[in-house]
């Protein structure tokens, strides 16, 4: 790697290191009239973000920055072409980070569904679900949208990784193994090179890794660019919503400060027994409640010490006063997050 930027040789590993996931695209997704037909209006329900986000966290040495996307806003037919107006301002944040010396993670941020429009409105699909003995959104169908993905992006040395879905949960009978190996293959037939992120089912958890997806990896990739991806939040549901404060937290679980390692080392142990890459591309804790900050610190100590990269969660100009955001807007001093993260990059 470069000094002044983040960059990879064919011959690298995955980077260990963190950076941060710069939320906006996929914002707006839970009008109830969001769908393929229906995705919003740009600049008013969603935002792609650009420079004002990219560089500041690019000076600060966080150059690994996770794009959270939409297949409905990218893809909006399913086995069509990509929309050329989102793939452009996709284009844009990816230069923008490219400009910046980092490199970037294109995340599909649909946990493992599609919205679309059926014979009686709007609806969510699970993939490979059947709807009167049909199905409607296919493994096929995702497959197909990352085959376009890595055409368009094959030989881009600033694409670092596609990160097939964000958090697939509750998949009923649809395989997602199944349904991530087709991905996976449909990719490499067009670019052999780019590192594919596979998620866990039931939300990615890091706690529940092994029990959600079993004991041995699943993915067969001759090109051996595969990390697999968990998510970890600490608090008491895991669900990283944070409804209770630190000391509340404490007060339900006198074991609280066991939690970063507790929660962590399923995922850890998964991987070294198979001999994995993993990537923990979602974590963080509320930034303006600084008794967390030590469970944070423990949290990046046990990843670095086990070779795990990861992002938290997240930047974004829209993020307001939201309790995670790390936005750096020129009118605050640095979360003790950002200061953290840069301490042990």
């Amino acid at each position: 790697m470069s000094q002044g930027s983040l960059t990879l040789s064919e011959e690298e590993a995955f980077p260990i290191t963190f950076g941060v996931s710069i939320a906006g695209a996929e914002f707006g997704c839970e009008a109830n009239d969001f769908c393929n037909q229906n995705p919003g209006r740009v600049n008013h329900q969603y935002i792609y973000p650009g420079r004002s986000t990219i560089e500041p966290l690019a000076e600060r040495g966080l150059r690994l920055m996770r794009i959270p996307v939409r297949w409905e806003r990218l893809q909006p037919r399913l086995g069509e072409e990509l929309d050329a107006d989102q793939m452009r301002r996709l284009d844009e944040t990816i230069q923008a980070v490219s400009d910046s010396g980092g490199l970037a993670i294109i995340d599909l941020h649909n946990y493992g569904r599609y919205r679309t429009v059926g014979p009686s409105g709007i609806v969510e699909l699970i993939i490979d679900q059947k709807v009167d003995n049909t199905v409607l959104v296919s493994r096929h169908h995702l497959a197909d949208f990352w085959r376009r993905i890595a055409l368009r992006y094959n030989g881009n040395a600033n694409v670092l990784a596609y990160a097939l879905m964000n958090e697939p949960h509750d998949m009923g009978q649809s395989k997602w193994q199944e349904i991530s190996q087709e991905s996976v293959d449909s990719i490499r037939t067009v670019d052999r090179e780019t590192w594919i992120l596979v998620a866990g089912e039931s939300w990615s958890s890091s706690e529940r890794f092994e029990q959600a997806n079993g004991p041995k990896a699943w993915i067969t990739d001759e090109s051996e660019r595969i990390a697999y991806e968990a998510h970890c939040y600490l608090d008491q549901d895991a669900s990283g919503h944070y409804v209770h404060s630190f000391a509340q937290e404490l007060s339900m679980d006198r074991k609280l400060s066991t939690r970063p390692v507790e929660r962590l080392l399923p995922f850890i142990n998964w991987c070294k027994r198979n001999q994995v890459q993993g990537f923990v591309g979602e974590f963080g804790v509320p930034v303006h409640d600084p008794d967390w900050n030590e469970l944070l610190s423990k949290m990046l100590e046990t990843m670095k010490q086990s070779d795990l990269a990861g992002c938290c969660w997240a930047a974004g100009p829209w993020w307001n006063d939201y309790p995670m955001s790390v936005e750096v807007d020129g009118k605050t001093s640095d979360s003790i997050t950002l200061q953290l993260l840069r301490q042990q990059r």
